[in-house]
This record gives structure tokens, sequence and C-alpha cells, in this order.
């Protein structure tokens, strides 16, 4: 009796012990409740964009096989889709201003689970398929790369780069899981299965969005995250205004170098884009979108029109989202180090020598093929990390939301033309490749605007910054 009652005294105290420490886990969650909107994020493109677009890829050499489908109608499956995701995209300030992103994260989840119920409903019903189609599109238009920068530009102020990248990964981690998923379901079962998995898996989705996710930091007495070593730092540097009069020689000296970096680390800053140069870079995004949602989307059914099997153009598919996801991780934090313009000239040579390889998949060299794939999917990155990024840094001041929806446009626009033509193309040609250099002298075009305007820009901002802060810079 007596070490019955020792055992539970016990384990009353382990219990309480653990009720403490998950008490107080619940409490440092709470105050730092960011990070659980970055997952959230991660949650929400996984669903939105992967399971509907990135990872859609996969699908294109069944499609083509359908009766009543063939390569034109699987470009018009999928084009269908990306038509919808920009007409709802004009309607996604208005459809957040009714809803909250909360809601309309949720809903737009729920879309792209119908979506696929409805596509395993009709694999013999090329009408019904392009149903399907359109709520996906729906869900990707609404619920995508808008409303994820939307949240991260609210419950971020340092790190966002950083914030969007890790966020982004949700979508290469579909790129990765799906496509051997949807192989290895398709070849046991059938291909109402696959998107049944999916459909259901979007569903569930949905739901844990709803519980999870808060609009803005205000909603629960808290404020944008901001990085305390970085906070530090400018107190320290304002704390003795005698300190910083005797060592004012040497910051002179190195005024440029460390505005320059003041401006390419942590906080992001706005460089408030003239509007002559709108017009510009919505072009740039355009061509982005055709690269990476058009290039993205015919990747499986490129490898198998050139010969390779199907089983092998899925794994290339699959590696290409491996290195999405991780590139996407990578990106973000690239681009708070060296700065934007900098990053944005590395991964835009990496996006162009992937497809420069892609190019080459008509020599059938299995090996020629993989490498291309690997910088191809590491370039991706530029399709959601530099797009959130790029919007968030030259929107106009008091114009971030409208300046996030119109580059997400311009970049949905881009991919709704390039799903739209390469299986007309191929019908007209005979393959795909033609395509395929297309989109390689058009992301040459896009890297340089992006980046000569990041060099234009960034010089007139630290002539700024150096004379605000009392500098003179030659």
């Amino acid at each position: 009796m007596r070490q019955d009652l020792v055992s539970c005294r016990i384990f009353f105290v382990i219990g309480v012990v653990i009720r403490c420490d998950v008490v107080n886990m619940i409490q440092k969650l709470k105050q730092h409740y960011e990070k659980v909107i970055c997952a959230c994020c991660f949650l929400l493109l996984f669903t939105n964009v992967g399971l509907a677009s990135t990872s859609f890829s996969v699908y294109q050499p069944y499609l083509v096989e359908l009766p009543g489908v063939g390569h034109s109608g699987g470009s018009i499956v999928i084009s269908i889709r990306t038509f919808i995701s920009v007409v709802a995209m004009f309607f996604v300030a208005r459809y957040y201003e009714k809803l909250d992103c909360r809601k309309g994260v949720a809903l737009a989840s729920f879309c792209i689970g119908t979506g696929f119920v409805i596509y395993a409903l009709n694999t013999s019903n090329f009408i019904g398929l392009c149903v399907g189609s359109i709520f996906t599109g729906l869900g990707y238009g609404l619920g995508g790369m808008v409303a994820s920068t939307m949240l991260i530009g609210r419950w971020f102020k340092d790190h966002v780069a950083t914030a969007a990248g890790i966020a982004a990964v949700g979508s290469g981690v579909a790129a990765v899981v799906v496509p051997p998923v949807v192989v290895a379901l398709e070849s046991a079962f059938s291909l109402s299965s696959a998107f049944v998995a999916e459909g259901a898996l979007a569903l569930f989705d949905a739901v844990a969005l709803y519980l999870l996710l808060r609009n803005r930091p205000e909603d629960m007495g808290l404020t944008p995250y901001v990085d305390p070593k970085l906070s530090s730092k400018v107190a320290d540097s304002s704390h003795s205004d005698e300190i910083k009069a005797e060592n004012e020689a040497k910051q002179t000296r190195h005024a440029s170098k460390k505005s320059s970096r003041k401006m390419q680390q942590g906080t992001r800053i706005n460089r408030n884009l003239p509007p002559r140069m709108v017009p510009v870079v919505l072009a740039a995004m355009v061509i982005v979108g055709c690269v990476s949602v058009g290039g993205s989307n015919y990747l499986a059914v490129l490898f198998t029109s050139e010969g390779f099997t199907t089983e092998y153009a899925a794994l290339l598919v699959s590696i290409s989202g491996a290195c999405l996801m991780l590139s996407k991780l990578f990106t973000g934090v690239v681009f708070d180090k060296i700065g934007t313009a900098k990053g944005s000239f590395v991964f835009f040579a990496i996006f162009i020598i992937g497809i420069m390889l892609l190019c080459l998949s008509d020599m059938g060299n299995h090996n020629l093929a993989l490498v291309g794939v690997l910088f191809y999917g590491t370039g991706l990155a530029l399709g959601t990390v530099g797009i959130s990024i790029w919007s968030i840094e030259l929107a106009p001041r008091g114009q971030q939301v409208k300046t996030i929806k119109n580059f997400q446009i311009a970049y949905a626009l881009g991919g709704f033309i390039f799903t739209f033509l390469p299986g007309f193309l191929m019908e007209a040609t005979g393959t795909y490749l033609v395509s395929y250099v297309a989109l390689l002298v058009m992301v040459i075009l896009a890297a340089a605007i992006i980046v000569g305007l990041y060099v234009v820009l960034d010089r007139r901002a630290m002539r700024a910054f150096n004379k605000q802060s009392g500098h003179k810079v030659k």
C-alpha cells in the first residue's frame, strides 16, 4: 500500500512537471507566434501551389493518354487552372477584405481538395477535368503566393526573405513527395486513386489552416517580428553621441560599405519603384511565370517525348522538386546575406544554365538531363521567393498589397500563356524543345530587367541613405 502511494506521488510530480513544461512551451509559442504563421504559410503553399501546380506535371503523361484529351487537351486542362487563378487574383484584395486571411486561406484550400475529387470522378470526361481545373485555379489564385506574402509581410519586419523561403519550401516538398506517390498509386490502383489521395490531403490541410492561422500579430497582442540582434545594434549605435563622434573618421572612411551592408542585411528596404518602370517589371514577372509555371508543368512530358521512361521522367521531376525545396530556403538566406541584387543575379544564372541543359534533352543523355533538372529546380526558387521579395521591396509607398497582387497576377498570366502554348507547339513542330528554347531567351531578358533595375535603385537608395546619415560618398 505504501509503495503504491509513493508511486502515485512520483507520477503526480512527473505529471506536474510535464504540465508546466507544456504550459511554458505554449506560452513561448504564443509570444513567438510568427513561427506558427511561417509553418502555416508552408502548409498553404504545399497545398495551394504544390498540389495544384508545382507537382501537377507528373499527371501530364497520363492526361495526354486519356480518351478525348491528347496533347492539346492536356494543355487546355492546365491552362484553365492558370486562367482562373489569374482572374481570381484580380479580386484577391476584396476577397480578403470580406473573409480575412484565416477564412480565405482555408476556403481556398478547400477548393483545391474539391478540384482533385472532381478530377478523380472524371478521368474519362474531358469536360469534367476542366471543371476540376476551375476549382484548383480558384484555390491557387486566392490562397497561393498572394496570401503567403501578405501574411509574412504582416508578421515579419526582419528576415523577411528567410521567412518567405521557409514558407515557399512547402511547394517544393510537394514537388518531391507527390510524383513518386502518384506513379505508385496509379500503378497499384488507378489514376483516380491518386487524385482522391491528394484531394483528401488538401481538405485536411484546409481544416488545419483554419485552426492555426491568425490574421495579424495585433490580434494576439503581439508586434511584427524584429531580430533582437539587429535591434540591439541600432540601440547601441545611438546610445552615445560621444562615442559616435570619436569614431566618426573611421565611419566616414567605410561609409559606403556600411550603408550597403545595412541595405543588404536584416530588414527589407522599400525601393519605391518609379511608376514609369512598373510596366517593365510586370513584363519581367510575366516572363518568370512563363519559365517557372510553364516550364515545370511540361518537364515530365518533355522527357517522355524524348525517349525517357515514365518512371525516370517522374524521378527527374521529383529531383527538380527536391532542388526547389532546398533552394527556396537557401535563396531566402542568400538574399538576406548578400542582398537581393546579387542574389537575383546568382539564381538567374543558375536558372539559365538549367534551361540550356534541358534544351539538350533530345540527346537522350540521362546524366545531362539529371544535371539540367538540378540547375532548373534550383533556379525555380525565383518564381516563389524571388517574386515575394521583389514585390515587397519594389512596392511604391503605401501600395504594398496592390503591388503584391499585381506581381502575382503578372506571374500567373505568364504561367497561363506558357501552359497553353507548349501542347500546340508540340503538335505543330513535333517536339517540346521549341518551347524550352523560347523560355531560355525569355529568362535571359527577365534577368537583365530585374538585376539591372536593382543596381540602379540600390545606388539611388545608397546615396539617399548616406545623405541622411551625413556621410559623404563620391
